[in-house]
């Protein structure tokens, strides 16, 4: 498995890119394997930037 560096963006932020990416995944031609792979990883970077955020505001609250 692949680690990326780490990088926590705030919740609004990560919500954003998530809602933009996903947009972007819907318009992805199923026939274009190329595409459907790079959309994958993007999404798959995005979730955990995602829940990175949902924890650091967790940690915020405690």
């Amino acid at each position: 498995m692949i680690r990326l560096p780490s990088f926590v963006p705030t919740l609004p932020n990560a919500i954003e890119t998530a809602r933009e990416l996903l947009a972007e995944a819907e318009a992805v031609d199923v026939h274009d394997h190329g595409r459907v792979i790079e959309s994958h990883g993007s999404l798959t970077v995005c979730l955990e930037q995602l829940l990175a955020a949902l924890d650091a505001e967790g940690s915020k609250a405690r």
